[in-house]
């Protein structure tokens, strides 16, 4: 039998590596949702202590209004939803990859580095949509579907109340393999004139580009 937890964020992950930043503000807001879910469901006991539900709806309304949260995110500014998107996702590849290998120090030295790093992508999704939106959903996607990053990681972080479970393997080489393949098929795709003005064509779509780019979509 198939199991829908697990096969559903593969196939999320796939969508992202290949063709995230291609889909433009569809998705930045599979992005969005993604992240709403996570965070929703993380933080579902505390809101669902706070509406007075409990168990699974508590998860269900977390997630659900995570999801609303991101999904209504892609409707901003396309640059903003990325920067927002950007630092989330920044801090979080900074806290998993880049600081421990920075840094060497407590706790709150990795947190403050990580942070930072959420910052200076934050700021490259106001700048550099199109270059910040591979990257993000590459990695992403790479740790989706490589099971890097599963639904059972997300019940572990928030069984302990620690974001411990959530920590990538930097060294994995299927997740890094996933990655090259992620940036190196989005960026071909960026390039093909044809892809962006078919993109275009999608009821709301826009072409986030990075600043001083011309090219198709909105």
């Amino acid at each position: 039998m198939i199991d829908a937890t697990v096969v559903a964020p593969v196939a999320i992950g796939a969508v992202l590596l290949i063709a995230g930043a291609t889909l433009s503000r569809y998705g930045v807001a599979l992005m969005g949702a993604l992240l709403g879910a996570g965070g929703g469901y993380l933080a579902a006991p505390t809101v669902g202590a706070a509406i007075g539900v409990g168990g699974v709806a508590a998860s269900a309304v977390g997630i659900a209004a995570g999801i609303v949260v991101g999904v209504v995110a892609a409707h901003l500014l396309l640059s903003v939803a990325v920067a927002a998107i950007g630092f989330g996702v920044g801090t979080y590849i900074g806290l998993t990859i880049l600081a421990p290998v920075l840094v060497d120090g407590a706790w709150y030295v990795e947190w403050g580095a990580a942070v930072g790093i959420g910052v200076a992508v934050a700021l490259a999704g106001m700048v550099l949509t199109h270059t910040t939106m591979i990257v993000l959903t590459s990695v992403i996607g790479a740790a989706l579907t490589s099971r890097s990053l599963t639904l059972e990681a997300f019940e572990e972080a928030r069984a302990a109340t620690s974001v411990d479970p959530l920590l990538l393997d930097a060294a994995d080489p299927i997740f890094l393999g996933l990655v090259v393949v992620g940036l190196s098929v989005q960026i071909g795709l960026l390039k093909l004139g044809y892809v962006g003005r078919l993109v275009a064509r999608l009821p709301g779509a826009a072409m986030g580009r990075d600043r001083g780019e011309k090219g198709a979509g909105g």
